[in-house]
């Protein structure tokens, strides 16, 4: 800012201050948007990310518990390649149902911060990240923003208040008593 300053300094007075005035606000007028854009797409990814990590730390402490009924349990995180992480249970017949955790935002919305239009009407103090849960990208069981979680003093506590009926659905989309009884015997 300052050197836009000095600049425009240089031509005050001169039959240019007009022309550099106005070439030194339009350039202030896009460094403003591209900022803006920046902190709202780091805003929603750093708020996924924060849901993401306590997600994970709740699928560690809930995976021994599911793991006796179950043939197999495991916690992916495949952040890098699909945007979410998932618990997965696999039954005795060999089927996996996941749990999955994935960003509020799709790579549509983040796309749309690339048009000045579309980000000049959103209020970024107003914009936040969020995740959603779900079984099939069909089946959406719970939509959780970031204010809903980390308003309260136990984020963590808040959060498996909030996933623990569909942990819980988890476990009954792959309990077989039959399966189980088997294994045992």
């Amino acid at each position: 800012m300052e050197r836009l300053a000095e600049i425009k300094a240089k031509a005050k007075g001169t039959i240019f201050e007009e022309f550099v005035s106005s070439q030194v606000e339009n350039y202030k007028q896009q460094k403003q948007k591209e900022l803006k854009k920046a902190n709202i797409n780091n805003k929603w990814i750093d708020h996924a990310d924060e849901l993401f990590n306590l997600f994970a730390q709740i699928s560690e402490e809930v995976k021994p518990q599911i793991e006796p009924f179950v043939a197999h349990a495991e916690f992916v995180d495949n952040r890098e390649s699909d945007g979410a992480v998932m618990l997965t249970a696999t039954n005795f017949q060999n089927e996996t149902f996941s749990l999955r955790c994935a960003d509020l935002h799709t790579m549509e919305d983040y796309a749309k911060l690339e048009d000045d239009a579309f980000v000049e009407i959103l209020d970024e103090a107003q914009e936040e990240g969020g995740v959603q849960f779900f079984f099939d990208p069909d089946e959406l069981v719970e939509t959780v923003p970031h204010s809903r979680i980390f308003k309260e003093d136990d984020p963590l506590a808040t959060l498996k208040q909030v996933i623990q009926p569909h942990l819980v659905e988890l476990l009954k989309r792959t309990f077989d008593i039959a399966a189980l009884l088997d294994k045992e015997s």
